[in-house]
């Protein structure tokens, strides 16, 4: 972290600054990976994000809920997407990239006049829930690819039985399932963070790093004591320059080395076992019930679970086997629920470079899709339509989720920035894979 962000940070720590957008991406001088263009999106993206959510929005989301039943609902988990607090190398331009997405998707959507855009930026200034944001963000990801290949899209269009729904595509109807972690997870998840900025506190005024592995959960004394131990452990490494070990009281071994932190160097969290399959069955199944008077629907459910995070069982699964595993699980819904057309279940939960090839699972009753998104984010999109197929309205959804990878740049061209995402960082390169499947 570059000074000028470590004195921001503290004293947004300190309570002597209010946490912005400008200290979400971090200072120019820190940020060496961006191109001139990189950098002058960066402001926009600063101004239009505020500009879009208000000037309070994210202080406000970033501090835990007091009222009852909305503790579990706030965003434990969002510093994991701010470029500044990137730990791995490398990192930081995936995390540029995916919040540019945010601005440039925003910033179209209001530019071409989509209608119900306002109802939606009315609901997410006023519901600020980490369930209410990814709700948002789903829509306003779903309406940019609708947009981008030519199609009438309308945020928020009635329902036929009357209020809202959340967006229509061409003849597509879609209602959006955010599937969040469970209560485990983000108890964990609030507790890496929490060790995350403490590492990052040790880390300042030293010439160290840190690899290895976090604590399981501890409270109270036990993480007082944990906390110590690294304390202690950071100085002698900086004093002796040797890598020290800092064990949990379950074994797991943090490291801290001398040195700058080479790339590839983790952290990583212990595994929180979580039945997600029943519950993901139980979400799906509620808003199947809720939509019965809407007419012919598809549900879309956004998973930010874990379901698809390693070491989960379900995400070491090919591609064709969690395919298969889906269309199982929510076919018996399909039948019962005759109204809804079908089911999507997408993720985009994992980050590689350099990005996968594409890949396709047509399967007998669904069809598998993997895309490599700018930068650094790989999205898995399962398919399972009905028995009785409305095949516009399915062939529309796979070119809609086959060519998702070429919206940002798209979004870009139209909002002043011909060059795409390559011409916004100072060094990538990256060759763009032809897809398989027919899009106009």
């Amino acid at each position: 972290m570059h000074p000028r962000d470590k004195e921001i940070w503290l004293a947004i720590d300190q309570g002597f600054r209010v946490i912005d957008w400008e200290a979400w991406f971090g200072c120019p001088e820190g940020a060496d990976y961006l191109s001139r263009a990189g950098h002058e999106v960066t402001a926009r993206a600063v101004a239009g994000l505020t500009a879009f959510l208000g000037s309070d929005w994210l202080p406000r989301a970033v501090t835990p809920s007091l009222a009852p039943g909305r503790a579990s609902d706030t965003f434990v988990g969002l510093g994991r997407a701010a470029p500044v607090l990137q730990i791995m190398k490398g990192a930081e331009q995936g995390a540029w990239v995916e919040a540019v997405r945010w601005w440039a998707t925003y910033a179209l959507l209001e530019e071409t006049g989509v209608p119900g855009l306002a109802s939606v930026r009315r609901d997410v200034r006023r519901d600020i829930t980490l369930s209410r944001f990814l709700h948002t963000q789903t829509q306003a990801r779903l309406a940019l690819m609708g947009v981008s290949r030519g199609l009438p899209v309308e945020l928020e269009p009635t329902k036929a039985s009357g209020g809202p729904g959340d967006i229509r595509i061409g003849p597509v109807f879609i209602e959006v399932v955010t599937f969040a972690e469970d209560q485990k997870l983000q108890d964990y998840e609030k507790f890496r963070q929490n060790c995350r900025v403490h590492l990052l506190a040790l880390d300042r005024g030293r010439d160290i790093h840190w690899e290895g592995d976090f604590p399981e959960l501890l409270n109270g004394d036990d993480f007082e004591t944990w906390k110590k131990r690294t304390e202690e452990a950071a100085q002698q490494c900086a004093d002796l320059e040797t890598a020290v070990d800092v064990l949990s009281n379950a074994g797991r071994r943090l490291t801290v080395q001398p040195g700058n932190v080479p790339q590839g160097t983790t952290l990583t969290g212990e595994t929180v076992e979580s039945d997600q399959g029943r519950r993901l069955l139980g979400k799906v199944r509620g808003k199947c019930h809720k939509t019965a008077g809407a007419g012919t629907a598809w549900i879309w459910v956004e998973d930010h679970s874990g379901l698809f995070y390693f070491p989960m069982p379900f995400a070491e699964m090919p591609l064709a086997a969690k395919t298969d595993a889906l269309a199982d699980l929510f076919g018996p819904l399909l039948e019962e629920y005759v109204h809804v057309a079908g089911i999507i279940v997408s993720n985009a939960a994992r980050r590689r470079l350099p990005l996968p090839l594409d890949e396709d699972a047509l399967r007998p009753a669904a069809q598998g899709f993997q895309r490599g998104l700018p930068l650094d984010r790989v999205r898995e999109t399962i398919v399972i339509p009905r028995k009785i197929l409305l095949p516009d309205q399915t062939n529309l959804i796979a070119r809609m989720c086959d060519a998702e990878a070429a919206a940002l740049d798209w979004a870009l061209l139209r909002l002043g920035v011909p060059g795409g995402v390559r011409s916004l960082l100072a060094d990538w390169s990256t060759t763009r894979q032809v897809s398989p499947l027919w899009t106009p």
